[in-house]
Protein backbone atom coordinates (compact mmCIF):
# COMPACT_ATOMS: atom_id res chain seq x y z
CA UNK A 1 0.00 0.00 0.00
CA UNK A 2 1.54 3.48 -0.82
CA UNK A 3 -1.10 6.24 1.20
CA UNK A 4 -1.31 9.62 0.01
CA UNK A 5 1.59 10.73 2.05
CA UNK A 6 3.58 8.79 -0.61
CA UNK A 7 5.16 6.80 2.52
CA UNK A 8 5.20 2.87 1.76
CA UNK A 9 3.05 0.23 3.89
CA UNK A 10 2.51 -3.55 4.24
CA UNK A 11 -1.04 -3.98 5.38
CA UNK A 12 -1.34 -7.56 6.16
CA UNK A 13 -5.12 -9.51 6.14
CA UNK A 14 -6.52 -12.68 7.43
CA UNK A 15 -8.02 -14.68 5.21
CA UNK A 16 -11.05 -14.46 7.07
CA UNK A 17 -11.44 -10.13 6.22
CA UNK A 18 -13.37 -9.16 3.29
CA UNK A 19 -13.85 -5.42 2.54
CA UNK A 20 -16.14 -3.41 4.66
CA UNK A 21 -15.91 -5.61 7.48
CA UNK A 22 -14.97 -4.39 10.86
CA UNK A 23 -11.43 -5.10 11.96
CA UNK A 24 -8.77 -4.65 14.96
CA UNK A 25 -5.80 -3.36 13.74
CA UNK A 26 -2.29 -3.94 14.86
CA UNK A 27 0.68 -1.71 14.15
CA UNK A 28 3.87 -2.56 13.40
CA UNK A 29 6.11 -0.06 13.93
CA UNK A 30 9.80 -0.35 13.08
CA UNK A 31 13.58 -0.19 14.78
CA UNK A 32 15.95 2.48 13.74
CA UNK A 33 17.33 1.10 10.06
CA UNK A 34 14.67 -0.72 9.83
CA UNK A 35 11.75 -0.20 6.97
CA UNK A 36 8.01 -1.17 6.46
CA UNK A 37 9.75 -4.53 5.32
CA UNK A 38 10.84 -5.05 9.23
CA UNK A 39 7.51 -6.90 10.11
CA UNK A 40 8.99 -9.70 7.77
CA UNK A 41 12.09 -10.10 9.68
CA UNK A 42 9.43 -11.60 12.73
CA UNK A 43 7.29 -13.05 10.93
CA UNK A 44 5.87 -15.25 13.69
CA UNK A 45 4.96 -12.45 15.16
CA UNK A 46 2.95 -11.45 11.88
CA UNK A 47 1.55 -14.57 11.39
CA UNK A 48 0.59 -15.15 15.02
CA UNK A 49 -1.60 -11.69 14.56
CA UNK A 50 -2.93 -12.54 11.37
CA UNK A 51 -3.59 -16.42 13.09
CA UNK A 52 -5.58 -14.19 15.57
CA UNK A 53 -7.44 -12.32 12.97
CA UNK A 54 -5.65 -8.97 13.61
CA UNK A 55 -5.03 -6.86 10.24
CA UNK A 56 -1.34 -5.75 10.70
CA UNK A 57 -0.08 -2.84 9.48
CA UNK A 58 3.59 -2.24 8.79
CA UNK A 59 4.45 1.54 7.57
CA UNK A 60 7.79 3.01 6.64
CA UNK A 61 7.48 6.08 8.09
CA UNK A 62 9.86 7.60 6.19
CA UNK A 63 12.79 5.71 7.97
CA UNK A 64 14.58 6.98 10.93
CA UNK A 65 12.05 9.46 12.54
CA UNK A 66 11.84 8.30 15.97
CA UNK A 67 8.33 9.39 16.08
CA UNK A 68 8.27 12.59 15.20
CA UNK A 69 5.83 14.98 13.28
CA UNK A 70 6.42 13.37 10.21
CA UNK A 71 6.65 10.12 11.59
CA UNK A 72 3.15 10.95 13.39
CA UNK A 73 1.55 12.50 10.13
CA UNK A 74 2.39 9.46 8.03
CA UNK A 75 0.58 7.16 10.92
CA UNK A 76 -2.26 9.54 10.32
CA UNK A 77 -3.01 9.16 6.69
CA UNK A 78 -1.98 5.58 6.70
CA UNK A 79 -5.11 5.21 9.30
CA UNK A 80 -7.40 7.00 7.09
CA UNK A 81 -6.70 4.93 3.76
CA UNK A 82 -6.87 2.08 6.11
CA UNK A 83 -10.20 2.69 7.55
CA UNK A 84 -12.01 3.60 3.96
CA UNK A 85 -11.37 0.02 3.17
CA UNK A 86 -12.41 -1.43 7.08
CA UNK A 87 -14.18 -0.37 9.89
CA UNK A 88 -11.45 -0.10 12.49
CA UNK A 89 -13.25 -1.30 16.23
CA UNK A 90 -9.85 -1.04 18.08
CA UNK A 91 -6.19 -0.26 17.01
CA UNK A 92 -3.13 -1.48 19.17
CA UNK A 93 0.79 -0.51 18.70
CA UNK A 94 3.44 -2.50 18.40
CA UNK A 95 6.45 -0.20 19.18
CA UNK A 96 10.32 -2.23 18.20
CA UNK A 97 13.68 -0.15 19.75
CA UNK A 98 13.07 3.28 18.69
CA UNK A 99 9.69 2.17 16.96
CA UNK A 100 8.30 2.45 20.97
CA UNK A 101 9.74 5.99 21.07
CA UNK A 102 6.90 6.60 18.18
CA UNK A 103 4.20 4.62 19.90
CA UNK A 104 5.27 6.40 23.14
CA UNK A 105 4.73 9.98 21.32
CA UNK A 106 1.17 8.21 20.02
CA UNK A 107 0.10 7.78 23.47
CA UNK A 108 1.04 10.93 24.06
CA UNK A 109 -0.62 12.98 21.36
CA UNK A 110 -3.79 10.87 21.34
CA UNK A 111 -4.43 11.67 17.73
CA UNK A 112 -5.43 8.46 17.36
CA UNK A 113 -7.21 5.95 19.52
CA UNK A 114 -4.90 3.33 20.77
CA UNK A 115 -6.13 0.51 23.46
CA UNK A 116 -3.04 -1.18 24.18
CA UNK A 117 0.56 -0.94 23.15
CA UNK A 118 3.33 -3.66 23.24
CA UNK A 119 6.96 -2.07 23.74
CA UNK A 120 9.92 -4.62 22.13
CA UNK A 121 13.11 -3.28 23.52
CA UNK A 122 11.88 0.00 23.35
CA UNK A 123 14.84 2.55 23.00
CA UNK A 124 13.13 5.82 24.93
CA UNK A 125 16.03 7.81 25.31
CA UNK A 126 17.32 9.81 22.94
CA UNK A 127 20.13 11.41 25.26
CA UNK A 128 21.53 7.58 25.56
CA UNK A 129 21.34 7.08 21.69
CA UNK A 130 23.61 10.12 21.44
CA UNK A 131 26.05 9.14 24.06
CA UNK A 132 26.33 5.61 23.10
CA UNK A 133 26.96 6.86 19.36
CA UNK A 134 27.18 3.71 16.93
CA UNK A 135 25.94 2.48 13.97
CA UNK A 136 24.66 5.98 13.07
CA UNK A 137 22.45 6.96 15.80
CA UNK A 138 23.75 10.21 16.39
CA UNK A 139 23.32 11.18 12.37
CA UNK A 140 19.42 9.98 12.78
CA UNK A 141 19.18 12.40 15.42
CA UNK A 142 20.35 15.10 13.33
CA UNK A 143 18.42 14.29 10.28
CA UNK A 144 14.66 13.52 12.29
CA UNK A 145 15.12 16.80 14.63
CA UNK A 146 18.10 19.46 13.13
CA UNK A 147 20.17 18.84 15.89
CA UNK A 148 23.49 20.50 15.36
CA UNK A 149 26.36 17.98 15.05
CA UNK A 150 27.79 19.08 18.48
CA UNK A 151 24.92 17.93 20.50
CA UNK A 152 24.97 20.97 22.28
CA UNK A 153 21.07 21.28 20.99
CA UNK A 154 19.91 17.91 21.44
CA UNK A 155 17.59 18.28 24.73
CA UNK A 156 16.08 21.68 23.71
CA UNK A 157 15.67 20.23 19.49
CA UNK A 158 14.08 16.62 20.71
CA UNK A 159 11.85 18.15 24.47
CA UNK A 160 8.34 16.92 23.70
CA UNK A 161 9.44 13.61 21.54
CA UNK A 162 12.17 12.30 24.08
CA UNK A 163 9.79 9.75 25.88
CA UNK A 164 12.07 9.21 28.88
CA UNK A 165 11.29 13.20 29.39
CA UNK A 166 7.94 13.11 28.99
CA UNK A 167 5.49 13.85 31.55
CA UNK A 168 4.39 10.85 32.81
CA UNK A 169 0.78 11.82 33.18
CA UNK A 170 0.49 11.41 29.07
CA UNK A 171 0.73 8.54 29.92
CA UNK A 172 -2.46 7.92 32.24
CA UNK A 173 -4.75 5.15 31.40
CA UNK A 174 -2.14 3.18 28.87
CA UNK A 175 -2.28 -0.08 28.90
CA UNK A 176 1.05 -1.52 27.60
CA UNK A 177 3.10 -4.78 27.58
CA UNK A 178 7.03 -4.17 27.61
CA UNK A 179 9.66 -6.69 26.73
CA UNK A 180 13.02 -6.16 27.66
CA UNK A 181 16.04 -7.83 28.50
CA UNK A 182 19.04 -6.96 31.06
CA UNK A 183 21.58 -8.06 28.59
CA UNK A 184 20.56 -5.27 26.08
CA UNK A 185 23.10 -3.24 25.20
CA UNK A 186 21.10 -0.50 23.33
CA UNK A 187 17.68 -0.28 25.63
CA UNK A 188 18.86 0.10 29.27
CA UNK A 189 16.49 -1.53 31.49
CA UNK A 190 18.23 -0.17 34.46
CA UNK A 191 18.28 3.12 33.35
CA UNK A 192 16.01 3.94 31.21
CA UNK A 193 12.97 1.46 30.57
CA UNK A 194 12.72 0.31 33.65
CA UNK A 195 12.43 4.15 35.12
CA UNK A 196 10.22 5.04 32.73
CA UNK A 197 8.17 2.06 33.15
CA UNK A 198 7.87 3.09 37.04
CA UNK A 199 6.96 6.68 36.19
CA UNK A 200 4.42 5.43 33.78
CA UNK A 201 2.87 3.33 36.53
CA UNK A 202 3.13 6.07 39.10
CA UNK A 203 0.66 8.08 36.88
CA UNK A 204 -1.84 5.36 36.22
CA UNK A 205 -0.74 3.39 33.39
CA UNK A 206 -1.26 -0.36 33.48
CA UNK A 207 1.82 -1.42 32.49
CA UNK A 208 3.47 -5.07 32.51
CA UNK A 209 7.43 -5.35 32.71
CA UNK A 210 8.53 -8.92 31.68
CA UNK A 211 11.89 -9.56 31.43
CA UNK A 212 13.75 -11.65 28.93
CA UNK A 213 16.74 -12.97 27.78
CA UNK A 214 19.56 -11.92 25.01
CA UNK A 215 20.76 -8.28 23.42
CA UNK A 216 18.87 -6.42 21.85
CA UNK A 217 15.50 -7.53 19.97
CA UNK A 218 16.76 -11.14 20.29
CA UNK A 219 13.94 -13.90 19.95
CA UNK A 220 13.44 -13.95 23.03
CA UNK A 221 11.41 -10.47 23.06
CA UNK A 222 9.06 -12.10 20.40
CA UNK A 223 5.86 -14.06 21.65
CA UNK A 224 3.42 -14.37 19.55
CA UNK A 225 1.19 -15.75 21.43
CA UNK A 226 1.72 -13.70 24.38
CA UNK A 227 1.10 -10.75 22.25
CA UNK A 228 -2.40 -11.96 20.33
CA UNK A 229 -3.74 -13.22 24.11
CA UNK A 230 -2.82 -9.43 25.73
CA UNK A 231 -4.17 -7.54 22.69
CA UNK A 232 -7.60 -10.17 22.83
CA UNK A 233 -8.04 -8.88 26.42
CA UNK A 234 -9.25 -5.73 25.40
Amino acid sequence: MRPKSGDEALVYVPDSVSPGQSVELVYYLHGRTGTHEGIDDCAQLCDGLLAAGYVVASPHLHGDQWGNRLAQDDLATLDVDIAAKWTVDKRFVIGESMGATTAANMVRLRELPVDAVVFIAPSLSMQAVWERDDEGGRDSLISAFGVHPTGADLAAKTTGWDAIRHDPAVYAGMHALVYASPDDHIANIAAVTGPWVAAAREAGARVRLVKVSGDHVSDDHYRPNDVAAFFDSF
